[in-house]
């Protein structure tokens, strides 16, 4: 049994975290260089839009997370969390972004999103060159895109599917499992709040 089978494993983007961290530093040195050079009013402004951004790419960008345990997995997508127990799952699909399916609902996987196509090349490489019983790419073996060892999507979706073969009980009724899902209204709120913010704080100065 591996390790990740013997407890709960925590999936980010690497990618989506690489480019929040390079977009909140953008935004501090576009937000201080436009406050410095904006009357008060002008500076309020800047400064509560740069904020609200800085918040959005934290909600979209870096804390959305896929948790697999024994129980089932937790998407952690940025306005939701929805919670697919392995009883209730019936189908994984990469097709445009790792994707799970329960009776009559598809719930995606924010964190893994199916390569593009300079990253699908590389990562079917990859796999070839590490493969030396088959000097074909896993693109030419009728691999998917989206299941490419060394993507996102692709190693996600081998760990729900390990996950899910070991633990299901297929004879469970998977149409009588409920799937939770919590919608976070607080971040909905400050998203739409902060544009409606910048525009009138000025205002009131």
């Amino acid at each position: 049994m591996s390790n990740d089978d013997l407890h709960a494993v925590t999936v980010h983007s690497r990618v989506n975290r690489g480019v929040a961290v390079a977009c909140w530093a953008l935004l501090a040195v576009l937000g201080a260089l436009v406050a410095l050079q904006s009357e008060p009013r002008g500076a309020l402004a800047a400064v509560i839009l740069a904020v609200w951004l800085g918040y959005a790419v934290l909600v979209f960008l870096w804390a959305p997370a896929l948790v697999v345990d024994d129980r089932g997995a937790e998407l952690r997508n940025p306005l939701r969390t929805v919670r697919v127990l392995w009883d209730a799952l019936i189908h994984v699909d990469t097709k445009y972004a790792l994707t799970l399916f329960t009776p009559g609902r598809s719930w995606p996987v924010w964190v893994a999103p199916q390569p593009g196509a300079l990253a699908a090349r590389r990562a079917a490489r990859r796999a070839r060159d590490g493969d030396r019983t088959d000097p074909r790419s896993p693109l030419d073996t009728g691999v998917r895109v989206g299941d490419l060892p060394g993507t996102e999507s692709g190693d996600a979706a081998a760990l729900v599917r390990r996950r899910w073969a070991a633990l299901a009980d297929r004879s469970a009724d998977a149409e009588a499992i409920a799937v939770p899902v919590t919608v976070h209204w607080a971040r909905v709120a400050v998203l739409v709040a902060g544009p409606v913010l910048a525009a009138t704080a000025p205002l009131l100065v």
